[in-house]
Parts: C-alpha cells; sequence; structure tokens
C-alpha cells in the first residue's frame, strides 16, 4: 500500500502524497518521520490539498516536523477558512485561527493574511485534476473575534456544616471544566498488532474510489 501510494505521490497525485505523509506520521508502511511527513503534506498542500493545507497549518503550529511558525500556520489556515469546500475543513481552520491570534500580534497577523491572500495553487504535470483550493478566497476573510477574558470565579462563600441526611449534589460552576477521569491503564498491544490495527484504521479512511485506483 505505501509503496503505491508513493509511486503516484512522486508522480504528482496530491491525495496519494497526502496519504503517504499519514503513512510517515503514523509509521505504517514506513519507518515513521515527521519530517518526511511534513514533506509529503506539504506537497499536496502547495497543489491545494485543502485537509493538507489544515494540517500543515497545525505543523506549523506545533512545531512538529518543521520549525514553529505562528505566521505560515495562520497563513494556511486562513486559506482553508475562506475557499475550502468543506465545511468541517472551515471550521477546523476558524478554531486554528482563534487559538493563533492569542500567540499573534496585529502585526503578524497582518503579514500572514496578505501571504495567504498571495498564494496560488501549484498545477503538476500528471496530476490530473484541478485542486481543491485554486487561491484564497476573493472575497475577504474576516478575522476571528478577539478572544475574551474569562469570566472572573464567583466568591464562594464556605457554606455551612452539612447534615449527613441532607447532602445534594450541585452542578459545577459554569466557569470550571470537569475533567474526566483518567481511564483504566490497560496493557498495550504488541508493535505488530499497533501497526496492523494502524494500517486498517488509516485504510478504513480512504475513499473507495481512491483504494481502486491505486489498485485495493
Amino acid at each position: 500500500m505505501a509503496t503505491r501510494y508513493e509511486q503516484a505521490a512522486q508522480a504528482g497525485d496530491d491525495d496519494a502524497q497526502f496519504y503517504l505523509g499519514a503513512l510517515y506520521s503514523a509509521g505504517v508502511g514506513r519507518s515513521r518521520s515527521d519530517q518526511e511527513a511534513f514533506r509529503w503534506f506539504s506537497r499536496a498542500t502547495d497543489q491545494g490539498h485543502s485537509h493538507a493545507m489544515l494540517i500543515v497549518a497545525g505543523l506549523y503550529a506545533s512545531g512538529r516536523g518543521t520549525p514553529k511558525d505562528n505566521v505560515k500556520a495562520y497563513s494556511w489556515a486562513y486559506i482553508v477558512a475562506s475557499a475550502g469546500k468543506v465545511e468541517e475543513d472551515r471550521n477546523g481552520a476558524r478554531q486554528l485561527m482563534s487559538l493563533l491570534m492569542k500567540r499573534m500580534t496585529s502585526d503578524e497577523i497582518g503579514r500572514a493574511v496578505v501571504a495567504a491572500r498571495a498564494w496560488r495553487a501549484v498545477r503538476v504535470a500528471g496530476a490530473g485534476k484541478s485542486p481543491h483550493i485554486e487561491r484564497a478566497g476573493d472575497l475577504d476573510q474576516p478575522a476571528p473575534a478577539a478572544p475574551q477574558p474569562p469570566p472572573a470565579p464567583a466568591v464562594v462563600q464556605p457554606a455551612p456544616a452539612a447534615q449527613p441526611s441532607s447532602v445534594v449534589s450541585q452542578p459545577a460552576p459554569s466557569n470550571i471544566t470537569v475533567l474526566p477521569a483518567s481511564p483504566k491503564a490497560t496493557s498495550a498491544p504488541s508493535v505488530k498488532n499497533a501497526k496492523r490495527d494502524d494500517a486498517r484504521e488509516l485504510l478504513d479512511q480512504v475513499p473507495p474510489g481512491l483504494r481502486k485506483r491505486f489498485g485495493f
């Protein structure tokens, strides 16, 4: 599977480049490498693959496989938010932009938007189809609203001692996040089984038409 993806990716197929990046990221069929994953995701991104753009934006934001760069992360997310055809991708891009705004200056955001508007998809000979995104949207993409400070926690007065028979469970205050209890530790499966499960899960996500094109 990985070999067929690589052959198609080398020939310029952006879907194959995207899935090859996923294989490198998961260490399935190829030795795990964040750098190689980023390289193949980036090649798909250059051709206008919207899902790859969103992942590359996240990789720049986290510094995984490439040096951290909030400006580039915001720029790629802006393109997806303004011109992506899939609502889920657009929503994910907007959420990432909102998070990045908390780390960036207005000048950095401005530079990211200018770079996004100047971007155009690269046509690769042999790719055989139009890019998911040709360029950033013609209309200006409004920037997400500036993050508001969280509400001040309510002052809680000490409650009188409760009688054993009158203990009532109270809901947590709205400004306090209650984390779920940690799941019980389970024994880790063997590396071989884990890789086989990863490969099966990844394959299940491949569209049927794409499987047929690559012969599996």
